[in-house]
Parts: structure tokens; C-alpha cells; sequence
């Protein structure tokens, strides 16, 4: 939006603070010198004006992601008008030669990583948030490469979504009186160390399967 020398036309319709979700749609391999990318090449036929008049977020490839659009303006991509794909969604173009080969695979990985970050920023997720070009217009088959195996695809931004918010499976150090007694409970601990020196007379520690694996005595309390 500050770097148009070319005058292209450009989306004036504000995407939402809390955007409806990101849409995946692959366009095809282009050759490339060693010094550049096609993502980096996709990025400069838009600003000369060689797409028509496709705009999208970003252009994904095997080594890394442009980015078109600033994530507060809508695109034209979703070829539905005004309607929600072009107005709501943000764009990613994932370049592509086929479904198999290992550089086109790259790029898949890298469109995953993207709709995963793109997704935990907005607080969306893979049900909610993820879309094919063809939700919005049934006419046309995109991404054409990664619809073939969408689940799959789903997978992995899930996967990576999980990257970002990692689950804590610490076990939990209970002090009560009695593993029945919930409401003795005095705290929950990461580390037993920790629930020891909380867990007075008349209490014990208990493990996540309710096994006592500290009680204080006499003996251990002269010993601390």
C-alpha cells in the first residue's frame, strides 16, 4: 500500500480486527534464478502488474513466505465478490509443481507453518478457521495439489498449531488430608519439593493417581 510506482489497483475494504480465517490456494511453480525465490518473483508481477488482478496476502514457496497485503486489508483471491473468502480471509498462495515431489512438499510445510501462526494470532483453529479457494467459489478446483489430501493437510497445520501452544503435562503434587478430601486441599505442585514444604501436620502429598508419596513425621521434619 506505500510502495504502488505502478498504480495497481489495490483492495480497499478493511479486513476484520478478528479475521473469519485464512484461505490456503496453491498457483503453479515458476522457474527462477539461484538469487531469488518464486514467492519473492509472484511478489514483484503483482507490483508490476502481471497477475490482473489477483491479490493475496503471501506467496509461499519451499524457502520462504512474501508478504502482499498489510493483514488489515482484504484481498481478491476467493473469487466471491465482496463476499466473505475475499473480505474476511486472508490469502495464501502456496507454490507448488505437483503433490509429490520434494520441493513442492516444502512448500506445503511452510503454507502449514504460516496458517498455523496466522491461525494462533487470531485465536482461530484448523475447524474453524482453515479454507480452500474452492469453499468460497465451487467452480474452481484450489489448492489443486493439497486438496488431494486436505485431512493431511489439516494435520500438519495442526500439528504446528500445537508447536505454538504446547500442552503441559507436568504432574501435579496435591497436598490434602485425605486423597478423598478435596476440599482439604491447601495447593497443587509441579515439583514435589515444593509440595513438601507446604504439606503440614495432618496433611500428605498425594500423586495424580492419589497415591500418598509424602508425610511428614517427626523424623523427616528434624531432618529438613
Amino acid at each position: 500500500t506505500k510502495h504502488n510506482p505502478n498504480n495497481i489497483v489495490m483492495p480497499t475494504i478493511a479486513l476484520p480486527a478478528k479475521p473469519l480465517g485464512v484461505t490456503i490456494h496453491n498457483t503453479d511453480w515458476i522457474s527462477v534464478s539461484a538469487s531469488t525465490t518464486p514467492a519473492e518473483q509472484y511478489t514483484r508481477a503483482t507490483s508490476n502488474n502481471r497477475m490482473n488482478d489477483v491479490r493475496v496476502h503471501f506467496y509461499v514457496d519451499n524457502v520462504c513466505a512474501w508478504q502482499n497485503l498489510p493483514l488489515s486489508l482484504s484481498g481478491f483471491h476467493a473469487a466471491d465478490g465482496n463476499g466473505p473468502g475475499n473480505t474476511q480471509t486472508i490469502a495464501i498462495e502456496c507454490i507448488m509443481r505437483n503433490s509429490s515431489d520434494a520441493v513442492s512438499l516444502k512448500s506445503e510445510d511452510n503454507c502449514a507453518k504460516l496458517a498455523a501462526y496466522l491461525l494462533n494470532k487470531y485465536g482461530l483453529t484448523v475447524e474453524n478457521g482453515l479454507y480452500t479457494h474452492s469453499d468460497w467459489y465451487s467452480g474452481k478446483t484450489c489448492p489443486v495439489y493439497i486438496l488431494p489430501h486436505w485431512d493431511k493437510f489439516k494435520a500438519k497445520v495442526q500439528k504446528e498449531l500445537d508447536k505454538l501452544n504446547p500442552k503441559d503435562d507436568s504432574p501435579l503434587y496435591r497436598v490434602r488430608k485425605s486423597w478423598e478430601d478435596k476440599e482439604s486441599q491447601t495447593g497443587a505442585y509441579k515439583e514435589l519439593d515444593n509440595a513438601k514444604k507446604a504439606c503440614g501436620e495432618g496433611y500428605k502429598v498425594f500423586d495424580e493417581e492419589g497415591k500418598v508419596v509424602y508425610e511428614p513425621t517427626s523424623t523427616n521434619k528434624e531432618t529438613e
